[in-house]
């Protein structure tokens, strides 16, 4: 149980950062971003890029979510603006689409095989039974304070209270004197920011990889409908428990059930998230948090 545990943790965590940052999208424009995860992959490629031109590894991180963060209102300004006025869905089409142009772009720039970040060898350590490493440490430490950080500032901060208004209704938002605008970059730059930053860690901890987004499209998307679109902390907990759900179907011997044995292959992984998704959308399709904070 504890592996399960850790896994959980681990993984839950990748998740969370880029299930909030599309929520938070979402949340403001009622537009979900298909691209949202290719930030992820920009992120670990970015930062590959840069410490191999000579950068240490954690200014090469930064500068790799900052770089992502500008690109992501960039990318809002000049394309989504103008989609989104006609319509969610053209917008939707059209985040399909910049997400396969990221993924081509990087592929012919970096070829089709992982990359690895300059990290130094570590031993795991001993953890009731399971072994855990010093990046996994700090990986959950860091999305743990990200999000945390996240929830304050969204809850107690003028910042917060701006985009939640926005959220709510960017009509009465603007009559109150609210710069909708800039309202919606600084999502734009908080959503791609963790999604880098996702990545970059995913990076450390394994490796990045043309399929880095893709494979983590139907989880993120799945933790942010069970948690209830627009809502970050229903996002967050979807995300761990979906996680956590992934990790024990994995571990749990099931041909002891025949009196055999026999463990479901890792490929198996995504269809945890999808019978979890429709079982959300069939019993409650508002998702865990819906009726209590629908967007904020």
């Amino acid at each position: 149980m504890t592996e399960v545990l850790i896994d959980t943790a681990v993984r839950g965590s990748i998740i969370a950062l880029l299930a909030v940052g599309l929520t938070l999208v979402q949340g403001t424009l009622q537009f979900a971003n298909i691209a949202h995860m290719e930030f992820a992959t920009l992120g670990g490629y970015i930062a590959v890029a840069l410490t191999g031109a000579g950068l240490g590894l954690l200014l090469s991180s930064v500068l790799g979510v900052v770089i992502v963060a500008v690109l992501a209102v960039v990318f809002y300004r000049l394309l989504f603006r103008r989609l989104l006025g006609s319509g969610t869905m053209i917008a939707l089409i059209g985040s399909l689409a910049l997400a396969i142009i990221i993924r081509a772009v990087l592929q012919l720039v970096f070829g089709s095989r992982p990359r690895y970040l300059p990290t130094p060898l570590e031993r795991g350590m001993d953890f009731h039974g399971a072994l855990i490493t010093p990046s996994q440490i700090r990986l959950i430490c860091i999305a743990l304070a990200l999000l945390a950080t996240l929830a304050v500032v969204l809850k107690f901060t003028s910042l917060g209270r701006a985009i939640r208004a926005v959220a709510a209704n960017p009509d009465l938002a603007d009559v109150s004197g609210l710069n909708r605008k800039r309202v919606v970059d600084v999502v734009w730059m908080v959503s791609a920011g963790l999604a880098a930053t996702s990545g970059i860690l995913l990076s450390i901890d394994s490796a990045v990889g043309i399929e880095l987004g893709f494979n983590l499209l139907l989880p993120v998307f799945a933790a942010a409908i069970v948690g209830g679109l627009g809502s970050t902390l229903g996002a967050t907990i979807a995300a761990y428990a979906l996680a956590f759900a992934e990790s024990f179907v994995l571990q749990v011997d099931w041909g002891a059930l025949a009196g055999g044995a026999y463990h479901l292959e890792v490929g198996y992984r995504p269809a945890v998230g999808f019978v979890l998704l429709v079982v959300m959308l069939a019993f409650r399709p508002q998702g865990l948090m819906g009726r209590t904070v629908r967007r904020g």
